[in-house]
């Protein structure tokens, strides 16, 4: 009896067709749980010619699931500082807890095969992981949204303890939901394939749609903007490392004043050809995100399939938290200004604020704070300042 797949490779993942044959020799469609996700086949248990000496796939399985839990310690330790203070912060934060438990669970799965059959608990533990974090990122995205849109100017120091007790609410309903819907609607048995005198043993998982398709048209559209100035972006991108160089020594006004008092960026030196403000922005994004779209794209050309619980990771979840609040401190950027402390430590948004704006902070950080907020407002009583 043979499958539709044309080659097995062990301890691999291979997307398949709508239509599998199944041992019993019937054709059934294949159905999608739901449009988030693209179903494909894990092999967890290749048994080969030998029989008598099939081999566990259960270890490499946990060594995917440890070097992601890797890579998340590793987002973890630059975005530790807000990672409490938005939603999808503490949405990446719920991932990496339940990335641990997925680690846990498939260990377990590996020291108890000697009581529990290898294939059915790793199935179970597959099926259902991928099937939950194939469900979560559009919701996440979709409410991380909403969030900034809402965000008090963008600054992570007004934040106020509901807010974050919100949050926890949303987070925790979130993964209900997708446990509750997964639950009743996940196979999680598993099926043998055959291909000549090869059988595996094979469980049905689910990869991540939005991932993708979120992955593939930021880069398509970060590509765009930048190639239609192509030309200047050298120039730009020197001018941003000056800008970055005088960072440490600019000036930043109170946080107590709403970036509208100040009217404006204020006296300094004017650089001809700015960018435009959504291109700077853009130019910032994809200055530190441009190597992992570049993988994501690269992944896709060649048909790489990746499951739901390896892709949708903490470095997809920065990515994604970047893309908001640049999109955010876009549409807000007359009422929060540049010296915001933004709910994102990957990008640096003032440094190409001060790019499309033609400026370098010169003058300015000399300034006291009250005397800055008098020669830039000399319109205020003089009581006020």
């Amino acid at each position: 009896m043979q499958s539709t797949l044309d080659v097995v490779c062990r301890g691999a993942t291979r997307q398949i067709p709508d239509n599998t044959l199944y041992p019993t020799g019937e054709l059934r469609p294949m159905f999608n749980l739901h449009s988030s996700s693209a179903i494909m086949m894990a092999i967890i248990w290749p048994k080969g010619i030998n029989e008598n000496f099939p081999q566990d796939e259960t270890l490499q399985y946990l060594l995917i699931l440890c070097t992601k839990v890797g890579l998340n310690t590793f987002v973890l330790s630059f975005w530790r500082h807000s990672i409490l203070k938005s939603l999808l912060g503490l949405c990446s934060v719920s991932i990496y807890v339940a990335d641990v438990l997925l680690v846990c669970a498939v260990s377990g799965a590996w020291l108890l095969k000697e009581h529990l059959p290898t294939s059915t608990s790793m199935c179970f533990i597959l099926a259902h992981g991928s099937a939950v974090y194939a469900l979560l990122p559009l919701p996440i995205l979709i409410a991380g949204a909403f969030d900034y849109a809402s965000y008090p100017n963008l600054d992570i120091t007004r934040s106020s303890r509901s807010r974050v007790v919100s949050y926890c609410i949303m987070v925790v309903l979130m993964w209900a939901s997708a446990f509750v819907y997964t639950y009743h609607y996940t196979d999680t048995q598993p099926i043998e394939i055959y291909k000549d005198k090869l059988r595996v043993t094979v469980c049905r998982v689910h990869g991540s749609t939005v991932v993708l398709q979120f992955s593939m048209q930021i880069s398509i559209v970060v590509s765009l903007i930048l190639l239609l100035h192509f030309k200047k972006l050298i120039g730009w991108l020197s001018r941003a490392n000056k800008l970055a160089e005088l960072k440490s020594t600019a000036f930043v006004p109170d946080q107590d004043f709403p970036y509208s008092q100040f009217g404006g960026c204020g006296k300094s030196e004017i650089q001809e050809s700015s960018p435009p403000f959504f291109v700077s922005l853009t130019l910032g994004f994809a200055v530190n995100w441009a190597p992992y779209l570049l993988m994501c794209l690269t992944c896709t050309m060649v048909g790489f399939v990746v499951p739901a619980y390896a892709s949708v990771n903490l470095l997809w979840m920065a990515c994604a938290n970047s893309v908001l609040v640049g999109i955010a401190f876009w549409f807000r950027s007359d009422r929060t200004g540049p010296y915001s402390k933004f709910p994102d430590e990957t990008c640096f948004w003032n440094t190409y604020w001060h790019l499309s704006k033609g400026i370098l902070p010169t003058v300015d950080k000399k300034l006291p704070t009250k005397l800055y907020i008098m020669v830039h407002k000399p319109t205020m009583p003089f009581q006020e300042i």
